[in-house]
């Protein structure tokens, strides 16, 4: 009767690692995409309030 519990708590076990497997795997691959996301935005998009460099230098004082 003992080697019953014992078979029944190791496949709990087994089963919550592969669960908690299954979880850590859907947040890591959510987070890649957050970062790919953000990636795209600053890299490859254009800004609309982006200054351009010839109208500061017009804007500047001095000698």
């Amino acid at each position: 009767m003992s080697k019953l519990s014992e078979i029944d708590l190791g496949s709990t076990l087994l089963s919550t690692f592969i669960f908690v497997g299954y979880v850590a795997t859907a947040l890591v691959i959510i987070r890649i995409t957050i970062i790919g996301i953000n990636y795209i935005k600053v890299n490859f998009l254009p800004e609309e309030n982006e200054i351009e460099p010839e109208k500061s230098e017009n804007k500047s004082k001095g000698f």
